[in-house]
């Protein structure tokens, strides 16, 4: 029986809106405070090696390949230099956080699921966006700590929160620090993220990644992107 698609279709307003390459598909987790919460804290080895393994498949059985990824927390940047799907936002973001989502549960051995936005950009752009997103590492590495370290002090979650919305982050840093913990010395991944991309034929997962507003960190940038164009 042929299938008649002209109304449905005509039905699914935005099916035809289309975003323009380079562009970046950013996934986060849905609900992963539960996920969670018989992890280690603030960070959990586990957990940040189960989101590399889940990007690492992405690049492996995906299909469109990015440039590159860059993750950290419940979050996947994956930079794309050619619009997959040609550009559907729709296809692009429900694909991917499908992907996703089910490489993640493998890794974790339980369902969980993951939302993706489609987020266009400029070429001069990129590194731009992953400065961002890493300081957003940093910012999110300063608060969990601060986080927890009140929580076993005894506070409760929403005492941890409130207390921490009146110190600015050099204040958490230090507030940290007189407990033992130097901030600038804990595992680079905690504080600067993980970077997956093709190498040689090969994925690389990088654990170590430098500051992407360095001239070192702009440089490990242009030869990854670099590459991927020409590759």
């Amino acid at each position: 029986m042929q299938r008649i698609r002209a109304k449905s279709t005509s039905w699914e307003i935005y099916s035809g809106l289309c975003a323009r390459a380079p562009l970046v598909v950013r996934a986060d987790g849905r609900g992963f405070k539960k996920v969670l919460e018989e992890s280690i804290k603030p960070y959990d080895i586990d957990f940040a090696r189960s989101m590399a393994s889940a990007v690492e498949r992405f690049f492996l059985d995906f299909g469109p390949t990015p440039a590159l990824a860059f993750t950290f927390s419940d979050e996947i940047s994956l930079v794309f230099l050619d619009a997959p799907f040609a550009g559907r936002v729709e296809k692009i973001d429900s694909l991917v956080a499908g992907f996703l989502s089910a490489a993640l549960s493998l890794e974790l051995r339980r369902l969980v699921s993951m939302d993706c936005r489609t987020i266009p950009l400029c070429k001069e752009e990129i590194c731009s966006y992953l400065v961002e997103r890493q300081n957003e590492t940093w910012r999110n590495h300063v608060f969990s700590y601060g986080f927890y370290m009140l929580r076993e002090e005894g506070l409760n979650e929403a005492q941890a929160m409130e207390k921490l919305r009146g110190l600015r982050e050099r204040e958490i840093h230090e507030l940290v620090f007189q407990k033992g913990i130097n901030l600038a010395k804990t595992p680079a991944w905690e504080r600067r993220g993980v970077m997956v991309y093709r190498n040689v034929g090969h994925v690389a997962v990088d654990w170590d990644i430098p500051l992407f507003s360095t001239k070192e960190g702009n440089a490990i940038l242009a030869e990854i992107i670099g590459s991927a164009r020409t590759g």
